[in-house]
């Protein structure tokens, strides 16, 4: 299927992205949007299996989880757990291929950070992604500033809700190479 072609390179993420979008706008019942809604299944099935997967794979698995979280294409009934898997991976030991996983997905929708304070407040208990990646954990905790007390603790809030307060600017993507390891060649 589609999973395959972006392991195989026939196609890119941001092309089974649109794809995908495309198939979730259907009406639900029709074939595109059965085909859209068990593809997200299968991903979350496998999420156990994410250990397992060559570094190629899982670093390509991390750029369309983020992205599917990014493109608001997993379900609020999986997006606690698709957010858990992600603050799960970056618990892991920095030089783990999980750690990698976790950094890439999260850099796919770190723009949408202030949408889910709890998880904000995770990030910043992290010491070793506060190491590698200061900025993402600066920007964690400047979300959870710019917000009132009430709100710090939310799971998720509406973009409503988020308007009525300053956010900071979201930090560059610094890749799933932090600046103080260079990659190996």
């Amino acid at each position: 299927g589609y999973f395959a072609k972006i392991y195989t390179g026939e196609i890119s993420v941001p092309q089974l992205i649109e794809i995908m979008k495309d198939f979730a706008a259907q009406e639900k019942g029709s074939w595109k949007h059965e085909v859209y809604s068990r593809m997200i299944q299968n991903l979350f099935d496998e999420c156990r299996f994410f250990p397992k997967y060559p570094p190629q794979e899982l670093t390509t698995t991390g750029e369309l989880f983020g992205s599917l979280i990014n493109h608001d294409l997993v379900y609020a009934t999986n997006l606690g757990l698709a957010l858990r898997c992600v603050l799960e991976a970056l618990r892991r030991p920095m030089h783990t291929k999980m750690f990698r996983f976790g950094i890439l997905a999260l850099e796919q929708f770190l723009e949408k950070l202030p949408v889910w304070p709890q998880l904000c407040h995770h990030l910043t208990q992290i010491d070793h992604l506060a190491e590698a990646y200061p900025s993402y954990v600066e920007y964690a905790k400047g979300v959870l500033k710019a917000l009132p007390d009430e709100l710090r603790h939310s799971t998720a809030l509406k973009p409503d809700t988020l308007q009525n307060y300053p956010m900071p600017k979201p930090p560059t993507r610094v890749g799933a190479a932090p600046s103080s390891n260079p990659p190996p060649p």
